[in-house]
């Protein structure tokens, strides 16, 4: 193949006066031979053309990098070592539910869990931190979920 490479680098000043419009049979069919061997050895010389950039991806992309690095700059004050967190409130009907879940799931598939209550002074400021007012509220090392999770949900999540 890179000879092939070679050929076409030594033949540039021949192919820059070369009308392709006027190839023969053969030529076009040795033309197009090469052209596919060089594309299948190198497959990012259009690999721009066939998947043009996502430019909605990538501002998003930007976004949750940010959400990872805050939550890994936390990781120690919110996780303390446990697999999950849960922020919670007092009269939150939700947040009993979710506490009560979480502790199932704990007690079934031996998954650690720290609980935050938003009363604590030291957890409404990681919660502040985290840019979370609602609760509940769930933090993992790769996520934070807003709301109540269906246990079968935090199960996924925890179990994977």
């Amino acid at each position: 193949m890179r000879l092939a490479l070679v050929f076409c680098v030594t033949a540039l000043p021949v192919v820059a006066q070369t009308d392709f419009g006027a190839l023969t049979d053969a030529e076009r069919l040795a033309f197009g031979t090469e052209l596919r061997a060089l594309l299948r050895a190198e497959p990012e010389l259009v690999a721009a053309a066939v998947t043009p950039p996502n430019y909605a991806a990538e501002a998003y992309q930007e976004k949750a990098q940010a959400d990872l690095d805050l939550i890994a700059s936390l990781t120690r004050q919110v996780l303390a070592g446990t697999q999950i967190a849960l922020f919670t409130g007092e009269d939150c009907t939700d947040c009993a539910n979710a506490l009560e879940e979480i502790k199932a799931i704990s007690n079934t598939y031996d998954v650690t869990f720290k609980h935050h209550v938003m009363s604590d002074p030291a957890s409404a400021a990681l919660a502040e931190q985290l840019g979370m007012t609602d609760v509940p509220f769930y933090v993992m090392p790769d996520r934070i979920l807003r709301g109540h999770m269906p246990d079968i949900v935090l199960r996924r999540y925890l179990t994977q």
